[in-house]
């Protein structure tokens, strides 16, 4: 009598067992079919059932339920919870193009930068066709400069380049990293395209200003130290000539510390003004700004 009742109590919990195992298969048939459907709310909730349910044994729930109800959730504006469930499984093989653009604008949302960038290189580099392959691409792009990645940055932007070069904040972001990487050649292109987006954008400017001045600088001492060697009429006509060639320069120069002065009136570029008033030989407003860059 005694081991019937033990068998019988066996078989009640197996059959309970059995029970549970359907229902919870039910639910994650119902959970996958709203999904599908875009009924996110009712996905979300379904799955969140099952996961619950699986509390005991996580590692019987499927990655794909964990990708889909994180999914479910960023569509939710559910921002912690999809971050919960999408991190159990970026590293696997469920993780899709969808999971990684996700993880790349929550991980942007929490300011997690190595994160971020993770998900915007799986995503960049697994999925080169992607629906939102631009929107990543640039974002890779300015992570990597922000990180200070600059050959990154560099070897990435022609990527971008014909879709967001007109963008003002990716092009000051490519002339940073040109700048970084010492690429001379190509930053005066890059700086004047800056300004033909935003003529008061402060690195193109101070770029320009200061390349030009010192050109021009360089080119008046060299002219002055030949016309000292030997003060022939040849050498001094030579000195005008070489005059007019810098003195454009330094005019260049000027308008453009001008624009930064009335932008930002710093004492650093007072001193420069000053300094090319008196190449002009315009002592009294060479005197001014030079009082200027002391204040």
């Amino acid at each position: 009598m005694q081991i019937t009742s033990r068998w019988s109590i066996v078989l009640l919990i197996f059959i309970a067992s059995c029970s549970v195992t359907q229902r919870s298969v039910k639910i994650g048939e119902n959970a996958c079919q709203a999904y599908q459907n875009k009924d996110y709310e009712r996905a979300l909730a379904l799955y969140g059932q099952y996961i619950s349910a699986h509390d005991d044994n996580p590692l019987l729930i499927p990655d794909s339920i964990y990708r889909n109800a994180g999914l479910a959730a960023f569509q939710l504006q559910n921002k912690e919870l999809s971050l919960d469930y999408l991190n159990r499984i970026r590293n696997t093989d469920a993780a899709n193009a969808e999971t990684h653009y996700a993880l790349a604008i929550l991980n942007r949302g929490i300011d997690n930068l190595s994160r971020e960038i993770s998900a915007l290189e799986s995503y960049v580099t697994n999925y080169p066709n992607g629906e939102n392959i631009n929107e990543m691409r640039s974002r890779l792009f300015e992570t990597w400069v922000e990180s200070r990645n600059y050959q990154k940055a560099f070897e990435l932007w022609p990527s971008i380049e014909q879709k967001v070069s007109e963008k003002e904040s990716l092009l000051n972001d490519y002339f940073i990293t040109l700048k970084a990487l010492n690429k001379e050649e190509l930053l005066n292109e890059v700086a004047e395209n800056l300004l033909v987006l935003n003529s008061n954008n402060i690195d193109a400017l101070s770029h320009l200003a200061i390349q030009y001045f010192d050109k021009a600088e360089s080119r008046y001492q060299t002219e002055m130290e030949a016309y000292e060697k030997t003060r022939t009429r040849r050498q001094y006509a030579q000195l005008l000539k070489g005059f007019e060639i810098l003195n454009e320069d330094f005019r260049k120069s000027l308008n453009y510390f001008l624009k930064l002065y009335e932008i930002d009136p710093k004492p650093s570029y007072a001193r420069y003004i000053g300094n090319i008033y008196l190449r002009f030989d315009d002592k009294e407003k060479a005197r001014i700004y030079h009082n200027k860059s002391v204040d």
